[in-house]
């Protein structure tokens, strides 16, 4: 992990090629502290943070917080301080932040302390080890609205947000020379997550449909009865106007079916407040994100055709779970001292994604899931195919898959469009990656399209299919030598698998995918 980390951050620094001349002097070198790459030269410039020296092949400029000076022309560094600052949503500042920081300073075999701790304000530092000076971060948890407003004013380097940038903040920063808010060197997503429905673990009600439960937050449904529940009021919690969480539900949930929160709610500042007072209230509904929920009980999504979808890291991360989101970190276009910017390139690794999970978020990394786990596919598909000239095509499917395993990576696209989504593009990233390792030498992948229930089967079948080789086609662009490596097919079902409820435009949202499954290449071939 280390070394990935290290070459990481030294993938992030500028190497600059100089044409200059300088006298004789005795020659360094320069060495990434997992030994990973070296140069050797003659030092011609020291500026405190930039070593430029001459090689044999050129003058090259070296950020010296990434690399160890070995000789007795090295200059004498005095250790430096870096402070930086993260603001924003309150949960993943001090849940995630601190373990990710803490990672951070392994790879330096360097020493983290916690020189302030308190619900309002958190300081860790970072230093010795091979690490060249000291980091220093400071933790201002509040929540999106405000992380994002920090970073506009200059109080914070960062801003975490449980929710997208708004419109008006992104032509805000654009106004002001901040750069483009949006855009992919200024957003980075950080983890995946989902709104959980919660109630109390002794309530009988274990599933809600989505128009109910905004009835129920907007104050038209009041008694547990009205859900098949026992005779009793219910008591609604929420998070305050300005979370990034009451935002999201509000978008997902509330605008849709025509509603808003009701004034008769129980407002409260942190989704683990509400996970107590829910978990400890017969009576208590709130909504909370996957990582928080503790001990209050979760609530399946139904949607109206009777589909019940659970919240489950696996139905997240493959966007199938209605209320999924993502969870940002965003910066402005405004250059970064080193230890900052080395920071957030960690972030943004695979490395960080390792401790995403363990901190109770949903990490963004490949799993596998088999088709005995995904029941809700072959019942929904038998459930919702009445038709008899779809039943052969039915039966081929569930053919093809019964001896397969489900990639948690799934494509989907840009609506009214063939382009795939931001998410999506990253992935086929990670995904070309992992299929380039031993893991996929003896597989086939499959690369699988569907749609929704709207216009004619057959053109939905042809638009699958167009659809899933299109992302087999990004996976061969972002990899060409898979081609000979990896054997993968495409294949489109149209509309004969739907996961969602093709009722609603959620649902037929979550239908328009393209899964990617993998089977032995021996099971692949029996006849």
């Amino acid at each position: 992990m280390r070394q990935r980390i290290t070459q990481s951050l030294l993938a992030g620094t500028a190497m600059t090629a100089l044409s200059a001349t300088l006298a004789m002097a005795e020659p360094v070198t320069l060495r990434t502290l997992d030994e990973s790459f070296s140069v050797v030269g003659e030092i011609m410039d020291f500026d405190g943070q930039n070593y430029t020296i001459s090689t044999a092949v050129g003058s090259v400029t070296v950020a010296a917080n990434l690399v160890m000076c070995e000789g007795a022309a090295c200059p004498s560094i005095e250790p430096s301080l870096t402070e930086f600052t993260i603001a924003g949503d309150k949960t993943l500042g001090l849940r995630l932040v601190p373990a990710l920081l803490r990672e951070y300073g392994e790879a330096f075999n360097a020493s983290t302390q916690t020189l302030e701790a308190g619900d309002d304000k958190m300081v860790m530092r970072v230093s010795g080890g091979t690490m060249i000076g000291t980091g220093e971060l400071t933790i201002l948890p509040s929540n999106s609205s405000a992380g994002i407003e920090s970073l506009f004013r200059g109080e914070a380097d960062f801003a975490l947000s449980t929710r997208p940038a708004r419109s008006r903040e992104v032509r805000a920063f654009n106004e002001f020379g901040l750069g483009e808010l949006d855009s992919d060197s200024q957003e980075t997503i950080v983890a995946l997550d989902g709104l959980v429905l919660i109630t109390h673990p002794d309530n009988s009600v274990r599933a809600i449909s989505e128009a109910n439960a905004a009835f129920t937050f907007g104050g038209r449904i009041t008694n547990w009865s009205e859900l098949g529940g026992r005779d009793a009021p219910i008591n609604v919690y929420v998070r305050d106007d300005e979370s990034g969480s009451n935002e999201v539900f509000d978008s997902l949930l509330m605008r849709p079916n025509g509603l808003s929160l009701s004034d008769n709610v129980i407002v409260l500042d942190s989704d683990e407040a509400i996970a107590d007072a829910v978990a400890s209230d017969p009576n208590g509904i709130g909504f909370t994100g996957f990582a928080s929920f503790g001990d209050a009980q979760p609530l399946a999504i139904r949607g109206e055709c009777g589909l019940q979808i659970p919240p489950t890291a696996f139905s997240i991360k493959t966007e199938e779970y209605p209320l999924t989101r993502l969870l940002y970190m965003y910066q402005t276009n405004k250059p970064l001292e080193g230890k900052a910017q080395a920071f957030a390139e960690f972030m943004a690794s695979e490395d960080a994604q390792e401790l995403v999970a363990t901190s109770g978020f949903i990490d963004q990394s490949v799993t596998l899931e088999s088709i005995n786990a995904q029941g809700l596919r072959v019942a929904s598909a038998v459930l919702t195919n009445e038709a008899d000239d779809e039943l052969p095509r039915l039966r081929e499917m569930i053919d093809l898959l019964i001896a397969s395993d489900r990639l948690s990576t799934t494509y989907r696209f840009e609506t009214g469009s063939a382009r795939l989504n931001s998410r999506a593009e990253a992935d086929v990233e990670r995904l070309a990656e992992l299929l380039d390792t031993e893991r996929f030498a003896n597989r086939e992948v499959l690369f699988i399209g569907f749609t929704d229930s709207v216009g004619d089967a057959e053109l939905n079948r042809q638009l699958s299919q167009q659809r899933a080789e299109q992302v087999l086609a990004s996976i061969l662009a972002e990899n060409p030598s898979l081609a000979s490596s990896v054997r993968m097919s495409a294949i489109g079902y149209g509309e004969i698998s739907p996961l969602g409820c093709n009722e609603s435009n959620a649902g037929r949202l979550i239908n328009r995918r393209v899964e990617v499954w993998v089977r032995d290449i021996v099971a692949a071939n029996r006849g």
